[in-house]
């Protein structure tokens, strides 16, 4: 980070901010990142002049944990009193008229809480607050029970988020973006590039965006539950137990909403460890996952939690992509997850892959905000809908259902809140955003591609105007992304798609574009093309002129103007004996101005005489006209024995053997745009 924006931010949040390198010394590993920060700021600035040191050792001195847990349970009894620092959570109880609190390294023992304590810190009610609690043996109640005398919280509460947005006028998106890294606890010279470090923030979108659902899989050791779980109190993190309905959504017996119902994020971390032996809880989490509802033992509750699913996956030789042993990467999550249902539920895949590994060279070495103000306003700012409400009225996803729709927008809605907090969003903002929020989308539905190929066809999502991003486990879906797009959405006159042999993937796709211009003379041929190409345009000519009485034109009308014939990524040289009945089709497709359904590619050659003669790897160009989202796809009867070797693919394709050119007219082209779109 340079003098100059530390310079800034130290003015512009004064005591709001902390040097993140000092979180990370030694000793301050008992405590969420957020209290450490709480208590070194107040260190700072504290008028005793406390030292780091002294923060170390109070930490050290009054947290319990696992081994501590009998010896301060001893001393309260002995002593009638006793403190610690510890997360306290409390809730009405409405029979008795108090409030009960609970502390975890207690084991949850019910303690109680005075009500000048909730009515002075009502986030008490609100997942809790970690602070430094005297407890005491109320020796007067009966039966005893234990009471909170003293609460000092550890965190900042109610933040003036007036003042939050006010200073993000003080930055410029960039600024503003590597302060929000620094934040998180991450270099921002860690992420090269924007999208990388929008990558990183979308894993705090599940703070700010509520009912939002995220998976992220990658290697080891790159901080996917890290950031969550050191932000805020409102997180909670469970990892690798045994989950349950009384747990995650409501207990029965003692009438209680589970963390679910009660935190804003919950973070499954370690996924695949967690065990779901109820197939009713996972039948619950489906309809939670959908509709934010919580129903259980004839109750009914809505809650805002967003969940986080985080998990490990291999990685192939070089360290860049999953290894290919995955068929889809959700086989990372457990069994009882590994559903589609599930899967399109989830919103946004973040590619932990992409993310490095927790070294000094990534963690912040400037200063930031301090994490639980920072975890505060993002939890501030998931209140506010006009972001989610902007975006809907902008902005509409191409080729997307509903939940799509839904998916990308709680996203993108998420990252516009950290990055935009005083509303001010400009395009420059949704051209970043909105393709981050379309590939977690993306990526999502490439999985279920997979999983369910005769259900979940493959699509590209997009935003009209904006650039699609290209990551590298995508691949060659996005090579031709527009193209493929307007081909499966929009009937097209003079265009339509061939199916070719070479590309990555083992087949790919290409466009003849065909158009029936002023003038005379035999076609003539643009684009990448050599012989066999120019033989096959020549070929389909003759063909129309042959049939044009049985095909709906005239050989004059054919005559009377001169087609141009457009070539687009078809260069290699055994792609043209596979031309024909393509360019046959476009040709005549841009004479009669009727056009080419949309979700069509093509394969086969021509004759002069219109017959439709068999062809070379069928099985590479089924693979890619499902890979770029073709439904029917024409190819020769002479081919139609190989079929049986196909099977998959024979479910996921409308696929039609045609011996003559006119069988493929009638399946190709409508009598009218309107006809075409409703086909």
């Amino acid at each position: 980070m340079n003098q100059e924006l530390r310079n800034k931010i130290e003015h512009v949040f004064d005591k709001l901010v902390v040097d993140k390198r000092e979180a990370l010394k030694a000793g301050f590993e008992l405590m969420p990142r957020f209290v450490t920060e709480f208590l070194l700021a107040q260190a700072k600035t504290s008028n005793a002049g406390m030292e780091f040191d002294e923060v170390r050792r109070r930490i050290a001195r009054y947290t319990v944990d696992a081994d501590r847990k009998n010896a301060f349970v001893s001393e309260l009894m002995m002593k009638g009193e006793a403190s610690l620092i510890a997360l306290l959570d409390v809730e009405p109880d409405l029979a008795h008229g108090e409030h009960i609190g609970r502390i975890a390294q207690l084991d949850g023992q019910p303690i109680w809480v005075p009500n000048a304590i909730v009515e002075e810190y009502k986030e008490l009610l609100y997942g809790g607050l970690w602070g430094s609690a005297k407890l005491v043996i109320d020796r007067a109640a009966e039966p005893r029970r234990v009471a909170v005398q003293e609460f000092r919280p550890y965190q900042l509460t109610r933040p003036d988020m007036d003042a939050f947005r006010r200073a993000r006028d003080e930055f410029s998106l960039e600024e503003w973006t590597d302060l929000l890294i620094t934040s998180a606890g991450y270099r921002p010279e860690a992420f090269p590039t924007f999208r990388g470090k929008l990558l990183v923030l979308s894993r705090l979108t599940p703070l700010t965006q509520p009912n939002l659902n995220v998976v992220e899989l990658g290697p080891r050791g790159t901080g996917k539950s890290y950031l969550l779980r050191n932000l805020s109190s409102r997180v909670y993190l469970l990892s690798g137990a045994r989950a349950s309905p009384a747990t995650l959504l409501y207990d029965l017996n003692k009438k209680r909403l589970g963390i679910i119902g009660t935190k804003k994020v919950v973070v499954f971390d370690e996924v695949s460890h967690t065990a779901f032996p109820d197939l009713a809880l996972v039948a619950a989490l489906k309809d939670f996952m959908e509709s934010g509802n919580i129903a259980r033992g004839g109750r009914s509750f809505v809650a805002d939690s967003s969940l986080v699913f985080t998990g490990n996956l291999e990685l192939d030789g070089e360290g860049r992509l999953p290894s290919k042993q995955y068929t889809h990467y959700f086989e990372a999550l457990p069994r009882a997850l590994c559903d589609v249902a599930i899967g399109d539920r989830i919103h946004a895949f973040i590619p932990g892959w992409e993310i490095p590994k927790i070294s000094d060279e990534v963690l912040a070495d400037g200063v930031g905000l301090l994490s639980d103000y920072f975890g505060e306003v993002l939890g501030e700012l998931r209140r506010d809908q006009t972001f989610l409400d902007f975006l809907q009225q902008k902005k509409r996803l191409v080729n997307a259902t509903l939940r799509d729709q839904t998916a990308v927008m709680r996203t993108a809605a998420g990252l516009l809140r950290m990055l935009y907090p005083n509303g001010k969003i400009g395009e420059e903002g949704l051209k970043h955003v909105l393709p981050v929020a379309t590939e977690l989308r993306q990526r999502v539905h490439r999985q279920l591609e997979r999983m369910a190929p005769g259900e979940y066809k493959p699509k590209i999502l997009y935003f009209e105007g904006i650039d699609v991003h290209s990551p590298p486990d995508l691949g060659t879906r996005f090579e031709l992304e527009p193209q493929d797009v307007l081909a499966n959405e929009v009937p097209q006159v003079g265009k339509i798609t061939i199916l070719l042999v070479g590309g990555k993937g083992g087949g790919g796709v290409g466009f003849v574009e065909c158009a029936h211009n002023p003038g005379t003379g035999r076609p003539r041929i643009t684009g990448l093309h050599g012989d066999a190409l120019a033989h096959s345009v020549e070929a389909a000519y003759e063909a129309l002129l042959s049939l044009s009485g049985n095909l709906g034109v005239s050989v004059a009308d054919l005559r009377a103007k001169k087609f141009a014939v457009h070539l687009v990524n078809i260069s290699e040289p055994k792609d043209g004996p596979s031309a024909g009945l393509a360019i046959a089709l476009a040709m005549l497709s841009a004479a009669t101005k009727r056009p080419v359904r949309p979700n069509v590619a093509v394969t086969g050659e021509l004759s002069v005489q219109g017959n439709v003669n068999a062809v070379g790897g069928i099985a590479e160009k089924l693979t890619a006209a499902a890979r770029h989202g073709r439904r029917l796809v024409l190819i020769p009867a002479e081919n139609a024995s190989e079929l049986g070797r196909l099977p998959e693919l024979g479910l996921q394709l409308d696929i039609h053997p045609v011996r003559e050119l006119r069988e493929a007219v009638e399946l190709v082209l409508a009598e009218s745009p309107q006809a075409a779109t409703s086909a």
